[in-house]
């Protein structure tokens, strides 16, 4: 059975505990629970103390008249109640207790996915229940924090009283005799569409199976009406890129840190099922890509055979994809982005792909976040930088996207050195997420100013095989880019000036060296990375 609410409490079916909506937790006693259970079991109806006090006995505590009275003040201190203006038990003097609180709807107003209505509910004790309140917990120990799934089974509602949440679980159930007969139809918004629909057969020796089945393929569809671009309605221009949106689907669905790892269950779940869907096949190459930017915490970066391994799937899936996906824009875009990172001449296809996207399209803010950064590489700055600003205006503040293209910005402030602005943005990009002032920080840090002490002992906390592993992290995912060999050498500077005073001019990986410095000797390139380091 499910949540019990009364008032702002939700109560378990057993009285163990009760949960506030801020998800503070209540627990009760032995004679607690009795009280409770005594007390809702006849609600608005006076029970005298000799009534509850046969309740206690039952519960084998010490009892008397006076102890009920100690009771009844405990377990008003607990609920947040008061005798002179209760909210959920009345004194009726000299005679006995009222439980006064009516049951009522969880708070709906900041729920993610709202289980109502339902239909077909056979009782207060029917499977039906079970079922419910176990789909509830299955779904929201999955879902990501903060994104509540709300049980409203009790309530009576139609579609036109409907909270205003971001999706609805509608249930009807049916005993047929045979087995408990079940559908749950997904809708989303305001609209009330339908993005997907199962029925279901329960038996009773297998309803926890059956509704983790359910929870599973309900999560499944969720990610993929996120994550997928609507394929019958035009790109808004605050639409996201690709990257991003499946980044915000995974980020709502999951509790992990990494939010890759859920795109790749949902992702290899929905392959399997259909394996020659090329909007599928162009998800993976970007969700590849994503696990090359965004690794997991403390695992090693893919060595440099790995890396080419998947930039080599990256690039077979997006140009064998391409011509099935070309009237899809967010598609497109995202080709367009796999095909430009992995930096294998498919400058110019990149290009005239977003460019043919922000022609035909209204998506200005994906194509903007995609031109902007080949202007950039191209070292056109000044183009890089107005369409980065046009972007910043179309996406919502503090958003991932507005951080996205924070950090972009900065990227192409540091490739053209240009100091000021780049710590003007970079402040206003730790102000809105200060603790990527500690992770990223010292990419975009002043090459020859002292660090402030934060980023400093950032510094001192690195070793030398992670601080390898942050110059080939920034040259794969940023330098490397660039056409001009100064600007891949401006985008290196901050970090490799520090990483080089804290461990000297060999940290820095050979690849990277003859990449970003003038072709020499492995002496006199030793020190033309040392020079830099000190400008």
């Amino acid at each position: 059975m499910s949540e019990v609410w009364y008032n702002d409490l939700a109560f378990d079916p057993e009285f163990l505990s009760a949960r506030r909506s801020d998800g503070t937790k209540i627990r009760f006693t032995r004679q607690e629970r009795a009280l409770l259970g005594a007390l809702t079991r006849r609600p608005k109806s006076l029970l005298s103390r000799d009534r509850l006090l046969a309740a206690l006995s039952n519960g084998h505590g010490e009892t008397g008249e006076r102890n009920v009275d100690l009771l009844i003040t405990r377990l008003r201190a607990k609920l947040g109640d008061k005798a002179r203006n209760p909210r959920f038990i009345a004194t009726q003097y000299g005679e006995g207790y009222t439980w006064i609180a009516k049951e009522n709807a969880p708070p709906q107003d900041d729920a993610f996915l709202l289980i109502g209505p339902v239909y077909g509910l056979s009782g207060r004790a029917g499977p039906e229940r079970l079922i419910l309140g176990m789909l509830t917990a299955a779904l929201d120990r999955t879902i990501g924090r903060g994104r509540r799934v709300v049980n409203a089974a009790h309530l009576r509602f139609d579609a036109s009283q409907l909270p205003a949440v971001p999706f609805t679980l509608e249930v009807s159930f049916h005993d047929d005799g045979a087995a408990l007969q079940a559908a749950f139809v997904l809708r989303g918004g305001p609209s009330r569409h339908i993005i997907a629909a199962h029925r279901v057969s329960f038996d009773r020796s297998g309803i926890k199976a059956e509704t983790d089945r359910v929870a599973s393929a309900i999560k499944a569809a969720l990610w993929q009406h996120l994550a997928k671009p609507p394929i019958d309605l035009p790109l808004a221009p605050t639409d996201l890129p690709m990257e991003l949106r499946l980044h915000e689907a995974a980020r709502m669905l999951t509790r992990a840190d990494e939010s890759w790892r859920e795109s790749e269950a949902q992702l290899a779940r929905a392959r399997a099922v259909r394996p020659d869907d090329p909007e599928l096949a162009v998800m993976w190459a970007l969700y590849l890509y994503t696990r090359l930017v965004q690794p997991a915490a403390g695992e090693p970066l893919p060595t440099q055979q790995q890396w080419a391994e998947i930039e080599d799937t990256m690039e077979t899936l997006a140009l064998e994809h391409l011509p099935a996906v070309q009237d899809k824009p967010l598609l497109v875009l995202a080709i367009a982005k796999v095909l430009f990172f992995i930096d294998r001449g498919h400058m110019q296809l990149a290009a005239a792909l977003a460019e043919d996207v922000f022609a035909k399209t209204t998506g200005f803010a994906a194509a903007f976040a995609m031109r902007a950064q080949i202007c950039m590489c191209l070292g056109e700055f000044g183009e890089a930088l107005a369409l980065y600003d046009r972007g910043i205006e179309l996406s919502e503040h503090r958003s991932e996207f507005h951080l996205y293209l924070l950090v972009l910005k900065c990227t192409a402030l540091a490739a053209a050195n240009d100091r000021a602005l780049l710590e003007k943005t970079s402040g206003q990009l730790f102000a809105l997420n200060a603790p990527l002032r500690l992770k990223i920080g010292l990419y975009f840090c002043d090459p020859v100013a002292a660090l402030p002490p934060d980023q400093e002992a950032v510094l001192a906390s690195i070793a030398a095989a992670q601080a390898q592993a942050m110059l080939d992290f920034l040259f794969k995912v940023g330098a490397r880019h660039f056409q001009a060999r100064e600007h891949r050498r401006n985008v290196m500077a901050g970090l490799t000036s520090h990483l080089v005073r804290r461990f000297g001019r060999e940290i820095m990986p050979e690849h990277i060296a003859r990449a970003i410095y003038a072709p020499a000797s492995p002496s006199a390139s030793a020190k033309v990375r040392l020079r830099s380091a000190r400008q």
